[in-house]
């Protein structure tokens, strides 16, 4: 692995929709083709270019469903992405800035924007989550909680989603909200992480709960007991373009959500947040104390939250999926 490692770093330095460079890039093509060539379909519904090339699929229609828009390290992509999304009959996006981006830099056949959205029919904090039972379990109740869900993931060093400066905020909000906690639900805790807990001296006021099924009971409960969601980001065009999973589950919960500003961010939560500028950690420790003191506004933000969170429902979103790969599988 080394040496194929030093063989990339000479042949191309730019990463693929996996994280691959271009040798191992091509090495998975070949593996891929390999192990699910043999399959006998007319059309393709690949998640990210890597599983989409025609070196696996021939001449097989292809559609690529573009999650996960790898740039790395700031603006560029694999040269095999780029050729897999522009021989594709037609690519959804999960992100409608992504897609406004991808469709200037890249000729792509046909796309259309179908973000993660959220099936109320499972997921509905405030129908199937009992608070009690939540800040009954974790010995929060009378505790104000402000609440991530999500990973906490980081690239090389970079923090992805932004939760150092969460943590940041947080320590300087909890000084003046003293009976503040943070609900961490992520499924692990990196070193890095837990250092910066202790560092800044907020071990006491974080309750981690760790990793939980999609539409469990417990995690609903977890979303109806918050008081204030938050969603961080960074710069990475990763995060800053993506219009992630948890902004739809957070309108789902109907709360008050607190988010930085960002493209992606934006697009999803339109106004049914409270926004802080990107980087800006004294802004969001403000907002936190804000947002504690003035139950009008964290009502309002709830119920715009409450509504946008309709736009996004599955059985509008489903059919708009279904007509584009008909469309593009048969064209």
């Amino acid at each position: 692995m080394f040496k194929l490692s030093k063989v990339e770093s000479v042949f191309s330095k730019r990463s693929r929709s996996g994280g691959d460079h271009y040798v191992t890039a091509l090495l998975h093509d070949a593996l891929n083709s390999a192990y699910l060539g043999g399959i006998t379909a007319d059309a393709v519904i690949a998640l990210n270019p890597y599983l989409g090339s025609r070196r696996i699929w021939g001449d097989r229609a292809v559609v690529i469903d573009w999650m996960d828009v790898w740039m790395w390290p700031r603006d560029e992509i694999n040269p095999l992405d780029v050729q897999t999304v522009q021989e594709a009959e037609g690519v959804v996006f999960w992100s409608r800035p992504m897609m406004e981006i991808m469709s200037r830099r890249i000729k792509i056949r046909r796309s259309v924007y179908v973000p993660y959205g959220i099936d109320s029919s499972s997921f509905n904090p405030p129908r199937f989550g009992k608070p009690g039972y939540f800040r009954r379990k974790y010995g929060l109740s009378g505790r104000f909680i402000f609440f991530y869900s999500g990973v906490l993931w980081r690239v090389e060093g970079v923090d992805l989603q932004g939760t150092d400066k969460l943590l940041k905020a947080f320590a300087y909000a909890s000084g003046k909200i003293q009976k503040a906690v943070l609900v961490l639900q992520v499924s692990k805790i990196d070193t890095q992480t837990y250092r910066l807990i202790r560092e800044l001296k907020i071990h006491g006021k974080i309750k981690l709960i760790g990793a939980l099924p999609y539409a469990s009971f417990e995690r609903q409960s977890a979303f109806a007991a918050a008081d204030v969601l938050v969603a961080p980001t960074s710069r990475h065009p990763i995060a800053y373009y993506a219009e992630r999973i948890k902004l739809f589950q957070y309108m789902a919960a109907g709360k008050a959500i607190l988010a930085e500003r960002s493209a992606g961010s934006l697009s999803a939560l339109g106004g049914s947040a409270l926004y802080v500028d990107l980087d800006d950690v004294e802004g969001l420790a403000d907002s936190m104390v804000e947002l504690y003191s003035n139950k009008e506004l964290r009502e309002e933000l709830s119920a715009r939250a409450m509504e946008r969170a309709k736009l996004f429902e599955w059985d509008k979103l489903a059919p708009v999926y279904r007509d584009f790969i008909l469309s593009a599988a048969n064209s």
